[in-house]
């Protein structure tokens, strides 16, 4: 399958480039296409919508208490 990225992305060891055309096998393209990371230049498969929800990181602040003892 022929895809067009549509976003930079890591698959593995492979480093996909935003507008790159490249070759990939049928069922990596089609996952790709369908997490709206690529386009799949044949039309075969429908492009998916990247979902872009927003990350928080809800920090607590947290105290360990710590006592020391001798003897």
């Amino acid at each position: 399958m022929k895809i067009q990225v549509l976003s930079t992305f890591l698959d593995g060891t492979d480093r996909f480039e935003k507008d790159d055309c490249r070759t990939v096998d049928d069922d990596r393209g089609s996952r790709f296409v369908a997490n709206g990371w690529a386009n799949d230049v044949d039309g075969r498969v429908a492009t998916g919508s990247e979902q872009t929800a927003e990350t928080t990181l809800d920090i607590k602040n947290a105290v360990m208490g710590q006592e020391v003892r001798h003897g």
